[in-house]
């Protein structure tokens, strides 16, 4: 039969492949962008551009359901991993749904919390997730029932993030609850529940945490990356960080800025009042 005809869609037995499930594999850093408008052609850019996955940003920004199918699908095109982050709840369901290979859950509360996180996103028996073709499911064409539904489990990357220090005393606890992959340490938020300590305090106990998860055999990663911040990354990798994740809102008001600014530059100081301005980072991002 001929590989062209729509009637020779094999046999749906796995998941797609979760690029940055693999690239952990390989010992590779996955690097991604957190985003949070409804913008095709941007997620399409940035899997031109080389980046591994994207994040989309349902906790900060209006992002409905529909948006982020079709999100998704961009991302599709280019090769590259999609997650949502959003809390933990029935919500989880219909972006599963759309085929995101991730969900990256803020402000973890307790151990509760993690296996509430569990239950929505991973089928029975480690999970409550209900059984759904759609379009991660390839709407039930060519469906291998009995194979699909371990097989999406083992590619779906489930990350919770830990951005309050009354965590740290239950960390242990907490990461020993089965069907969240890794936990990524939200450092701004971190900082607020400390009071809002000197920053090198705050990256201190983001270390210790990091290495709590690492030594636990969990995922790690901290922050996110900014412009004029590139001595952070190195910082991070080497204190354990498996995943980075980049700002593309700080990105590009940066590059706008500085772009600006260089343009300013070549105009005449009578001829053009200077109007550039770039971004002001938290001190408890990225260090």
């Amino acid at each position: 039969m001929s590989p062209y005809l729509h009637n020779s869609i094999p046999t749906l037995a796995a998941s797609r492949p979760n690029r940055v499930k693999r690239l952990i594999a390989d010992g590779q850093i996955p690097v991604g962008c957190l985003i949070g408008s409804d913008a095709p052609w941007l997620v399409e850019m940035l899997g031109m551009t080389g980046y591994d996955f994207v994040t989309y940003d349902l906790e900060h920004e209006a992002i409905d359901v529909g948006s982020v199918a079709n999100l998704v699908r961009a991302a599709d095109t280019v090769g590259m991993t999609s997650i949502v982050r959003m809390p933990a709840s029935e919500a989880v369901v219909p972006m599963l749904t759309t085929g995101v290979q991730g969900v990256w859950v803020p402000d973890l509360r307790g151990r509760a919390h993690a296996e509430q996180i569990v239950e929505f996103t991973r089928h029975p028996p480690v999970g409550r997730r209900t059984f759904y073709t759609g379009r991660a499911g390839q709407y039930g064409v060519g469906f291998d029932y009995d194979r699909w539904t371990s097989a999406a489990d083992a590619e779906l990357l489930v990350v919770a993030m830990i951005e309050d220090i009354a965590l740290v005393d239950e960390l242990d606890e907490i990461l020993a609850v089965d069907g969240i992959d890794g936990y990524h340490v939200g450092s701004a938020d971190l900082a607020q529940s400390m009071g809002s300590p000197a920053p090198e305090r705050v990256e201190e106990v983001v270390g210790e945490i990091v290495t709590r998860i690492r030594e636990a055999g969990k995922l790690a990663s901290a922050g996110v990356v900014v412009a004029g911040a590139m001595d952070g990354v190195r910082s991070r990798v080497a204190k354990g960080d498996d995943i980075l994740t980049i700002s593309l809102g700080h990105v590009l008001t940066h590059a706008l800025g500085s772009f600006l600014e260089e343009v300013e530059r070549q105009i005449p100081d009578e001829r053009r009042i200077a109007t550039a301005r770039t971004l002001t980072p938290s001190p408890y991002v990225q260090r």
